[in-house]
């Protein structure tokens, strides 16, 4: 059955010539070479899309929903088409286009079900991102047509401006070309570095002065420092360094603001100013492996054919598919217009590029849906292998992964598996730990802790930093190492720079960048001795076993508690001098509405109390010794270790981690239907000795996985 992306179910106007939409709408200022907003956005019928398919879209959210619960049926949670969630589309314009930045950081937030941002049934569509898409495939056309003429000259020059790459801190300045970081911290974008060679960074900066010392700025390359420079000027100014890369693949290149002060006596203060960051790299061995757009040469293969070839190479990979023939005639259409109007033949190709950008097929992923009353039916080999791609990478099928789908072998479970294998050893698997584990531990969060300055001094973005990094770093080791993911709960390691390190207390590893150290006495080590994890289930001025509770019961074993009933009060203020927080709460559970709850929140919190709100270890608490004593199911401990062996004995963690990778990988929140398939993740994980690439692999050679819900019949 047709999805609305096919033609035949879209309205009559979608059916219009392209040229017919173009004149219908056409304004004076095309003849300047920039058409009309509305003329443009009709190119390719996104618009039209929106209420041709306004049954198969969910509506745009403007804030983020309650969590939602899991639907009774399979198609009650599912959708023929799921847009690409912010991190898909940087990371598949990514691999598309070769380096592009992040650019849909100027996008609308996504929101977020189930705990995760993949969510089919949020992710709608919305004015705001429709005209957000149209520009940005501009820009993305634009740089990808130039960097493929750079890589033709010879050695290729890759620049991403500062305003699309990630920062850990400061804004945008002067109508959005700048970037100030006003405080320690990163500015990053990820960069392919096609081969082994000398490569040349740039960066164009300067500073806001604050003597006696310069701005000193570090750059990095993957976590490493490469360079250390002074930026003593105050007007834009190119800053160069030769960088030796001993192996392929992609890179993240981080420039790290390393010397900040502000005195507002003194009226001093030290910033990072930011335009632009720049590889060049040597000249390419394959050139054809460096042109992302321009595969041919209008002057040997002829205009309107090289048009044609490139639309169409362009369309077969952004699509996912291979395009049509229509298909691609409609786009060449939007050429031809161009050319008829008088312009030239880069623009009007850059303008049918765009289209291909702003196609729902690009834009989604589609599934094609079933006729009413339809079981369970597995996924075309092209849905499995995008499915696939997707969970893993956040971006789309390789040419490996495609070549297997198109020759009929990817369903096979041996093959299946060993595709999982490979694709986690690729360094695309970096996605599982930015968008996986940065959401399911909340390590998305962490840069964004406000704990209280006046109480918290030390709590800075550098220090941020490093907290969400040992997040990270901690997460990787198990993707990449042969551990039981269940000493994620207990492991006597974790990642650490000097500023975190003295921040806990542990030896100090010698490095600005986090490294792997032993965590000595227990105090850390494991989920729930990591800062990041316990200042975000914080309060900016003290500590919230409620909070930590809800965060342990949610995220560790998927025991979401209820919301408290209405009308239930905050913790009494009344209260004798000197009381702890363990006192004024169980003040709080002697009300019995209010007990409930906190029977089973409050001594999982209790536990943590060592840990104040911003992480850092305490012993006591209002000038009163800690008490971290708690009892669960039954079982009495004391202290984070001794939860934490509770809590990796208790087969609902292993149970939750099986729910948590399953609700990602399927964009939807679980139902009735997918307890056969937790049950089958769930054996082959422990089987597996709990590793986490095991429960990847068993998530997707699960039935849930591989195939489509079920279309309930017609009443």
């Amino acid at each position: 059955m047709e999805t609305c992306c096919s033609p035949s179910s879209r309205p009559s106007r979608f059916h219009e010539a392209p040229s017919d939409r173009w004149h219908r709408d056409r304004s004076p200022g095309w003849r300047e070479g920039r058409p009309h907003m509305k003329t443009r956005s009709l190119l390719f019928g996104i618009p039209l899309l929106l209420t041709a398919c306004s049954d198969e879209l969910p509506v745009a959210r403007t804030q983020d929903p309650k969590p939602v619960v899991a639907a009774q049926n399979c198609s009650d949670g599912a959708h023929s088409l799921r847009r690409l969630n912010r991190a898909e589309y940087d990371n598949t314009v990514r691999d598309l286009l070769g380096e592009t930045g992040r650019p849909a950081t100027t996008f609308p937030a996504d929101p977020t079900g189930h705990g995760f941002d993949n969510e089919a049934s949020l992710l709608g569509m919305s004015p705001a991102l429709v005209e957000a898409y149209e520009a940005t495939a501009g820009r993305l056309i634009d740089q990808a047509w130039a960097r493929d003429g750079a890589a033709s000259a010879g050695g290729g020059t890759v620049r991403i401006e500062a305003e699309s790459a990630s920062a850990t801190t400061g804004a945008s300045e002067q109508n959005g070309t700048v970037w100030n970081l006003w405080s320690n911290g990163d500015l990053s974008a990820t960069f392919t570095f096609a081969q082994a060679g000398e490569y040349q960074l740039s960066v164009r900066a300067w500073g806001t002065q604050a003597p006696p010392d310069p701005v000193r700025m570090q750059w990095l390359l993957d976590g490493v420092v490469v360079a250390s420079l002074d930026v003593p000027a105050t007007t834009p100014t190119v800053y160069t360094q030769p960088v030796r890369v001993d192996s392929p693949g992609q890179k993240r290149f981080t420039v790290r603001f390393t010397n900040d002060t502000y005195d507002p006596a003194t009226s001093t203060d030290r910033n990072l100013l930011l335009d632009w960051m720049e590889v060049r790299s040597p000249a390419p061995t394959s050139v054809a492996t460096q042109r992302h757009l321009r595969v041919c040469e209008p002057a040997t293969t002829g205009e309107e054919a090289c048009a044609r070839q490139m639309v169409e190479s362009l369309a077969n990979r952004a699509w996912r598919r291979p395009a049509k023939p229509d298909e691609v005639a409609e786009l060449m259409s939007v050429y031809t217009l161009v050319r008829e109007s008088g312009d030239g033949f880069e623009l009007a190709a850059k303008f049918a590029l765009r289209s291909v950008l702003l196609s729902p097929h690009f834009l989604f992923q589609v599934v094609e849906t079933q006729a009413p009353g339809t079981g369970k039916s597995e996924l075309s080999a092209r849905e499995l292998a995008s499915r696939l791609s997707y969970f893993l990478w956040s971006s789309q099928p390789d040419a490996e992964l495609t070549s297997l789908a198109d020759a009929g072998r990817l369903a096979d479970p041996e093959v299946l598996e060993a595709q999982v294998r490979r694709m986690l050893k690729d360094p695309r698997s970096e996605a599982l730990v930015q968008n996986f584990a940065g959401q399911w531990l909340g390590l998305r969060k962490v840069d964004g802790i406000t704990a209280d300055p006046a109480l918290f001094p030390g709590m800075d973005s550098e220090l941020k930093r490093a907290m969400r990094e040992e997040g990270e770093s901690f997460f990787r080791a198990f993707l990449n190492e042969d551990r039981s993911a269940l000493e994620l709960l207990d492991a006597d390691f974790t990642y650490v720079n000097d500023r975190l390190a003295d921040y806990y207390g542990l030896p100090r590893p010698g490095s600005t960048s986090v490294t792997r150290v032993s965590t000595g006495d227990g105090r850390r080590g494991g989920v729930l001795g990591q800062a990041g994890v316990l200042a975000q289930a914080s309060l900016a001025t003290r500590t919230s076993p409620v909070l930590r509770g809800k965060w342990v019961l949610g995220k560790l074993l998927c025991q979401e508690p209820p919301p408290p009933p209405p009308g239930v009060e905050a913790l009494p203020t009344q209260v004798p001098p000197g009381s702890t927080l363990r006192q004024i709460t169980e003040l709080h559970r002697a009300n019995p509405a209010c007990a409930g709850c906190h029977d089973t929140l409050d001594p999982i919190g209790f536990s943590l109390e060592n840990y104040d709100a911003a992480g850092a270890w305490r012993e006591t608490d209002n000038g009163s010794p800690v008490d971290a004593t708690g009892n669960f199911k039954g079982v009495s401990f004391q202290g984070p270790r001794e939860l934490a062996t509770i809590l990796k004995g208790d087969p609902a963690f292993a149970t939750c981690m099986t729910r948590q990778a399953l609700a990602y990988g399927l964009g939807r929140a679980l139902t009735d239907e997918d307890e056969a398939t937790v049950r089958y993740v769930d054996t082959r994980f422990s089987a597996g000795g709990h590793r986490l690439p095991e429960l990847l692999v068993a998530v997707a050679l699960s039935d849930s996985f591989r195939n489509r819900c079920p279309v309930p019949a017609a009443e």
